[in-house]
């Protein structure tokens, strides 16, 4: 038996993808509640062509990772991070490892301590990560399964895994920082783990297991008081946020959010010396990523129009759209990475027609830009094996899935010098994390 509950690895679709550890598919998380957190998955796409119709989390998701290297969306808790990485060490320790002699048995312990804590967090008043409903309506008598779907039991481990790894709190074979391993021993022990081992074993492949039999345990209640009241685990896990300039910039974030500002005037204000590059190259991006959703859902709004009649709707928002596209150009080549670099290519030629309009063809010209950003979407939709939700029948447009409902919003976003922003770049998620495990800045 491996000394970590591994992740198997395949090439899919000539690249590679993680495989949870499990006999069967989790059902996937609907798109409405959950949106695209790391870089975007085919597989996933086809799940909802509405999601992100345009492809442009690859690029700013790659432009966000200069500012917040490890952290995705989702991760608001750090006691999501705390359990995923307990639930990983557990899983190496001998009492719990002998259990654990298939996939099915692997990833069923990952789900019952999912929901094991989850329980436990909310029984002792501490912030809890996803499940509130069922925790809630469960009550006392709630219950957990190790074939469940639910987000309660799945959460941490399909959304904060991920930035655990990429901060090297624990590795390709998901064993736990050494370091981290030892600040864990000194806090739980092995009688909780006996007793932990004995609840869980029934349950491993089926059956519900009641969280408060397992909680009710005063080895297993204070060894998960001790895990989260620990200052020096809480002190490792800072490093979640990478290396002092990242931490530095969370904070100031941070600061800002207790401001009534706008995201984009918070990210005006955010200055860096040691990351002022990146932070210029996110103002590079944000703006023009907006030109091509508002055009995108100008045109979505615009069923059975004629192309050119939308182009005459937007023309007097051509000037700010064209100095856009040109602060944008400056960021051709920032993106190394194989998927978003592609992607990146493929809005720089859009931003170039934008910099390339004169007076003398401008409507011309942003036709050809419009015409351009419609047939990119349906190449967009064909890497998902999904109909795109517009397409050009000559010069008419015809809008599949219904029709868009920003388009005045989105008109008065085009021509505006100071756009609001759609995108965080992570920001969000690293500020809160970082007052969690920092506290208030004095």
């Amino acid at each position: 038996m491996p000394a970590a509950i591994k992740i198997h690895r395949l090439h899919l679709q000539g690249r590679k993808s993680r495989l949870s550890l499990q006999s069967q598919p989790v059902p996937q998380i609907p798109g409405a509640i959950f949106p695209y957190f790391t870089q975007v998955d085919p597989e996933l796409n086809r799940e909802s062509a509405g999601r992100d119709p345009l492809g442009l989390l690859p690029v700013w998701s790659a432009i966000g990772r200069e500012l917040v290297p490890n952290l995705a969306s989702p991760v608001l808790q750090a006691n999501g991070i705390r359990a995923v990485l307990l639930i990983h060490w557990l899983g190496e320790r001998p009492r719990l490892q002998e259990l654990l002699t298939n996939a099915a048995r692997q990833r069923g312990f990952i789900r019952l301590m999912e929901g094991v804590i989850e329980y436990w967090l909310k029984q002792s008043g501490l912030p809890i990560c996803y499940g509130s409903q069922a925790l809630l309506s469960g009550g006392t008598a709630f219950t957990v399964s190790a074939r469940s779907g639910k987000t309660v039991v799945n959460g941490l481990h399909q959304y904060y895994r991920g930035s655990c790894e990429r901060a090297g709190l624990v590795d390709d074979d998901w064993r736990v920082d050494a370091s981290l391993g030892d600040l864990f021993e000194c806090v739980w022990n092995d009688t909780a783990s006996a007793v932990l081992a004995k609840e869980l074993a029934p349950f491993l492949e089926g059956g519900q297991l009641l969280a408060a039999q397992v909680t009710s345990h005063k080895q297993i209640s204070a060894a998960l008081q001790a895990v989260y009241n620990d200052q020096a685990v809480t002190h490792h896990l800072r490093g979640i946020l990478g290396e002092h300039k990242y931490r530095a910039l969370a904070g100031d974030f941070a600061d800002l959010r207790h401001r009534d500002l706008s995201l984009r005037e918070r990210a005006r204000l955010l200055t860096s010396e040691a990351l002022s590059g990146q932070i210029e190259d996110m103002h590079r991006c944000e703006p023009f990523l907006l030109v091509l959703q508002d055009s995108f859902d100008i045109v979505r709004a615009a069923a059975n129009e004629h192309l050119t009649a939308v182009t005459e709707r937007i023309a007097s928002a051509l000037p700010q759209m064209r100095q856009r596209a040109n602060d944008f150009s400056a960021l051709a080549g920032k993106i190394s990475k194989a998927g978003p670099a592609r992607r990146m290519r493929e809005l720089q030629r859009l931003a170039a027609l934008l910099v390339s309009v004169h007076d003398g063809a401008a409507h011309a010209t942003l036709n050809v830009f419009l015409r351009e950003l419609v047939r990119y979407h349906g190449d967009c939709m064909v890497e998902r094996a999904r109909d795109p939700l517009v397409v050009l029948e000559g010069h008419l447009i015809a809008v599949h899935g219904g029709e868009g409902g920003r388009a005045d919003k989105a008109l008065r976003r085009l021509a505006s010098d100071d756009p609001d922003w759609d995108n965080d770049y992570y920001l969000h998620a690293a500020s809160t994390i970082y007052q969690q495990l920092h506290g208030e800045r004095p």
